[in-house]
């Protein structure tokens, strides 16, 4: 590790937590590929800015531990002094998480820009797109309450670590976290910085991230040329104006190019809540979290009918669910499966018209995502590839299967509403608004209409030009949203693998108990479950492997092998809950409520039992 001893004396003096105190903390963290997370404040909804002795260490020794890690892949290719991004969300602990950080890549002799508050596509776009940037380290808890916080970082790809090397690192920070001596050595380190080193950043922080948004913009528009898009959408939108609510929640979105690049391809723009750090409400853009938008949209829509859609963002930016008008002039809020489903109608009609064709479409998705997606993907004659929950994972499996051959048009979770459109490797609502814009500006419904009714597809009723009426087009599948209280359980100690084995062995006998309904209601004649593990599916009870942290479906498929429904269950990598999740084919909210209890009664029995 390339070092840069501090001018100034150490100050011995100086609190240091203890090994015990660290452990507890460290029991209290969730750290999976998707990110690092815990509770810095004193609760959930806290605002406190402040970092205590020991969430300071544990700050500083995962930052160390990707400095160390950067540096031998940097090392390993040149001599060069690695260059490092460093950014936060807009959450208050990110300023005193940030000065730790920032500390302990300039003691180690890196390179540093600072960016300060910035969405996480935008740190990782800059990363992708910039030369001399070697990895990014980002601080975030994403959609958790503010006072949450943690970190993401990822590579020169502008990517977040793939479970391959995410894992070793994890297992390195445990190991670390537990050395007094290498904390003690650390946090002196750090404190004894000379401070002229930590002010030039600021001095230039302005400049990184003008230089960040520069390169953010040019990476959304990369697949979009300007006699193709932007010409077009510009001269439609003149004609046929079309107006957009952004109700930021003082998220990081405030910070990117959202008020420059909808203006400029002609969408007309009303911005609330934008400042950042001003979290007005719930940071999940899901249910109450869209109430206000909602309000929003409706009062712009009675004084300019352009107006149609609104979205909210979650802290770091990377997600942002939206909110439509109906043809009464109402609002009506989006189901996140509803949005990932309609941006994947859209890419693929887009695809169809645009593509070379001499590749076979496809769309990768995480476990939780509505069945849904396979019936869209089937009027396009795609495949759909899924994996297990976390970006990291859903990034992976679409650079596999790109090396295969496909065509992938989108990525992301159905289950959080996360598109993610190549090139991209976040989630990103601005991806979400420039499909809007296709939509708008091209003759993209048609294509979507033509595709259902080639594969049997009766003619949708009453055709329009609302953004709704594309939603209308849409399989019918009635899904557990993620805030719905019977979405999380808690099943306290018991590993997952043990939980997912205890399961597999009670299915068979509990499973009849359903099957009578399934084939009533949606003709489904058999089951399979299926492990999703990274990258992979494993088809067939007991057919895991590696940490088994994947999610577990059982599938219910019709005599044609199309899936009609589904159960699932995972703990969740970024909060301490189990989430369990049900779905089925057509407006079917009483089937769904039994699915789902019959899921839980399941997973019950297996705690029991293990207990």
């Amino acid at each position: 590790m390339k070092t840069s001893k501090p001018d100034h004396p150490r100050d011995d003096q100086i609190p240091i937590s203890t090994q015990n105190d660290r452990r507890l903390l460290l029991n209290s963290m969730v750290i999976s590929v998707s990110g690092w997370r815990m509770l810095f404040g004193e609760a959930p909804e806290s605002l406190n800015r402040d970092l205590s002795t020991v969430q300071r260490d544990l700050v500083v020794t995962a930052a160390r531990v990707f400095a160390d890690f950067l540096d031998g892949e940097i090392t390993g290719r040149s001599s060069r002094i690695p260059t490092i991004t460093i950014g936060t969300d807009t959450r208050p602990t990110g300023p005193a998480i940030a000065e730790s950080v920032l500390r302990v890549f300039l003691a180690a002799g890196y390179e540093v820009e600072w960016l300060g508050p910035v969405t996480s596509p935008e740190i990782m776009a800059y990363t992708k797109k910039s030369e001399h940037l070697d990895g990014f380290f980002y601080i975030t808890a994403s959609h958790n309450p503010p006072g949450y916080n943690g970190f993401k970082f990822g590579l020169s790809d502008g990517a977040v670590l793939s479970g391959s090397l995410a894992f070793p690192l994890i297992e390195r920070f445990r190991d670390l976290l537990m050395n007094q001596a290498l904390v003690e050595s650390l946090v002196r380190d750090v404190a004894g910085l000379d401070p002229t080193l930590r002010r030039s950043l600021e001095e230039n922080r302005s400049r990184w991230k003008n230089d960040a948004a520069r390169a953010y913009r040019s990476f959304l528009l990369e697949k979009l040329p300007e006699d193709r898009f932007l010409l077009p959408v510009r001269r439609v939108l003149a004609e046929r104006p079309l107006g957009v609510v952004a109700e930021l929640n003082g998220s990081a979105r405030a910070t990117s190019v959202d008020r420059t690049l909808l203006p400029a391809l002609g969408v007309r723009t009303a911005f609330y809540n934008d400042r950042p750090g001003v979290i007005d409400h719930q940071i999940l853009p899901e249910g109450p979290g869209l109430d206000r938008a909602a309000t929003l949209l409706q009062d712009h829509h009675r004084q300019d009918r352009s107006f149609q859609v609104a979205y909210v963002p979650d802290n770091d930016g990377d997600r942002g669910n939206l909110v439509f008008i109906d043809r009464d002039g109402k609002a009506v809020i989006l189901e996140a499966q509803d949005v990932f489903s309609l941006v994947a109608a859209i890419e693929l009609a887009w695809s169809r018209i645009n593509g070379d064709n001499a590749r076979p479409l496809a769309v990768v998705v995480n476990g939780p995502t509505s069945l849904r997606i396979e019936e869209i993907a089937r009027w396009f004659d795609a495949e759909v590839f899924r994996g297990e929950v976390g970006e990291a994972n859903m990034v992976a499996l679409a650079t596999e299967q790109v090396e295969a051959g496909y065509d992938v048009c989108l990525l992301g979770e159905g289950s959080n509403g996360g598109t993610i459109v190549p090139p991209a490797t976040v989630r990103d609502p601005m991806s979400t608004l420039l499909a809007l814009c296709k939509l708008h500006a091209f003759p993209l419904q048609g294509v979507i209409r033509e595709a259902r009714e080639n594969h049997g597809i009766a003619p949708a009723e009453n055709p329009g030009s609302l953004l709704l009426d594309t939603v209308r087009l849409l399989p019918h599948f009635t899904t557990l949203e993620t805030d719905h209280p019977l979405a999380k359980m808690h099943v306290g100690n018991i590993p997952q693998a043990d939980l997912k084995a205890k399961y597999e062995e009670l299915l068979p006998r509990r499973i009849e108990g359903i099957m009578e309904e399934l084939r009533r209601e949606l003709h489904v004649t058999h089951w399979q479950t299926r492990n999703h593990e990274g990258t992979r599916t494993f088809p067939g009870p007991g057919n895991r492997t590696g940490a088994e942290t994947g999610g577990l479906s059982v599938v219910f498929l019709d005599e044609e092998e199309r899936p009609r429904g589904f159960v699932w269950m995972r703990g969740s990598g970024t909060e301490p809950v189990f989430r369990v999740l049900a779905d089925c084919a057509g407006e079917n909210p009483h089937l769904l409520e039994t699915l789902i209890t019959w899921h839980r009664s399941l997973i019950e029995e297996a705690i029991n039992s293990l207990r």
